[in-house]
């Protein structure tokens, strides 16, 4: 694989893209699939366990899941990572 440039990646990419539901696997709510690429909230491909831990898995279509950049972005290369769930405004 030539990293995120190459082919492979992009067939990956446009795989998950149509197979796998737009639901973020991180915070688990819906990715709009119509904004832009570098809004915050857009739909990006990632790797369930960090290429830091495992390079192998890298074109490995079960590592890969959807999530919103900037869950993504907050996740990085940490191989276990807690999504913060909103805090609620009263406990009812």
């Amino acid at each position: 694989m030539k990293g995120r440039d190459g082919r492979q990646w992009r067939r990956l990419v446009a795989w998950a893209r149509k197979e796998l539901p737009p639901i973020c696997h991180i915070c688990g709510r819906l990715i709009d699939a119509s904004l832009p690429w570098n809004d915050r909230m857009a739909w990006t491909l990632d790797h369930r366990v960090p290429l830091t831990v495992a390079p192998h898995l890298a074109e490995d279509p079960g590592n890969l899941a959807p999530a919103h950049r900037t869950c993504n972005s907050r996740k990085g290369a940490k191989p276990s990572y807690q999504h913060e769930k909103p805090r609620q405004s009263r406990v009812w």
